[in-house]
C-alpha cells in the first residue's frame, strides 16, 4: 500500500512539472544557415530565429524547438499533433497557400541563382535550362524552378536536405548552379570555410516573403496571440536592426 502510494505520489509530481513547464507554442524548423542557427536544443539564432524569439520574448510566450528535416518540419506542422505546432522561416507561395494559416511575415529574402567562377552567370530561370541545379530538397526554391513554363524539368533539379551539400556539390562541379537565397548562401559559404569570391551570384530572381505558420486546425486564440507578438515587434528599433543585420538593409 505504501509503495502505490509512493507511485502515486511520484506520477501526481511528474505531472505537476509537466504542467508548469509546458511550452505554449512548438515550432518545427530544420538548421537554416543564418535563417534558424541552433543555438541550443531550445535556442534558435539566426534572422527568423532572432525575431522569433525576441517578439515572443517581450509577450511572455513560452516555445519549444523541434529540429527536423525540412520536409518532416512541414508534415509535423500540418499534422499538428499536439495543436500548438508552428512553422519558420516559412516561404508563402501559390503551392501552400490553401494549406495553412499564414499567421505573421517575418521578413523578405532575395533568391538568385549561384555559379562557380569561371563559368557564366545565370540571370534567368529560363538560362537555367538545360543545366544541373541544387535546391534545398522540399524547399519553395525547389517549387519555384520545377514549373515547366520556365523551361526546366524535373531531371535539371537534384534536391538534397541540406543546403551545405548544394554548396559542397557546387564547390566540385557536380552542379551547374545553386539556386537559393543569398542569406542562407553566404552563412553557408562561411560555415564551411568556402571562399565566397570563387562563386559569382546572378542578378535577382524573387522576393520571397517568410513567414510563421501554422495548420489551420490551430485555435483562433492562440494564432492571434503569436500573431500580435510579431506584428508588435516588427514595429520596434531591434526588429529593423535583426532585418540590416543580415540582409544590409
Amino acid at each position: 500500500m505504501l509503495r502505490n502510494i509512493k507511485i502515486l505520489a511520484i506520477s501526481i509530481s511528474t505531472l505537476a512539472c509537466t504542467a508548469v513547464f509546458a511550452q505554449d507554442i512548438t515550432i518545427c524548423t530544420q538548421v537554416l544557415p543564418s535563417k534558424t542557427d541552433k543555438l541550443g536544443e531550445n535556442q534558435v539564432g539566426g534572422i527568423g530565429g532572432e525575431i522569433i524569439t525576441k517578439a515572443f520574448a517581450a509577450k511572455k510566450i513560452s516555445f519549444k524547438m523541434n529540429w527536423l528535416p525540412w520536409k518532416r518540419a512541414q508534415e509535423e506542422t500540418l499534422a499538428n499533433s499536439d495543436k500548438k505546432s508552428f512553422i519558420i522561416p516559412f516561404t508563402r507561395n501559390a503551392e501552400r497557400e490553401p494549406n495553412y494559416n499564414w499567421v505573421s511575415k517575418l521578413y523578405d529574402a532575395e533568391t538568385v541563382f549561384i555559379t562557380k567562377k569561371g563559368t557564366a552567370k545565370l540571370n534567368t530561370i529560363a538560362e537555367a535550362k538545360g543545366k544541373k541545379i541544387g535546391v534545398l530538397l522540399g524547399s519553395s526554391y525547389e517549387a519555384a524552378i520545377a514549373n515547366e513554363k520556365n523551361g526546366l524539368t524535373k531531371s535539371d533539379i537534384e534536391g538534397v536536405p541540406n543546403d551545405s551539400t548544394n554548396a559542397k556539390k557546387l564547390e566540385a562541379g557536380k552542379i551547374y548552379a545553386w539556386y537559393t537565397g543569398v542569406i542562407g548562401a553566404i552563412a553557408t559559404f562561411n560555415a564551411e570555410k568556402m571562399a565566397i569570391d570563387s562563386f559569382e551570384f546572378g542578378n535577382k530572381i524573387d522576393i520571397e516573403e517568410n513567414y510563421i505558420a501554422t495548420s489551420k486546425g490551430t485555435a483562433k486564440e492562440l494564432v492571434d496571440k503569436v500573431k500580435e507578438a510579431i506584428d508588435s515587434f516588427k514595429k520596434t528599433p531591434d526588429y529593423k536592426a535583426i532585418i540590416k543585420k543580415y540582409t544590409g538593409k
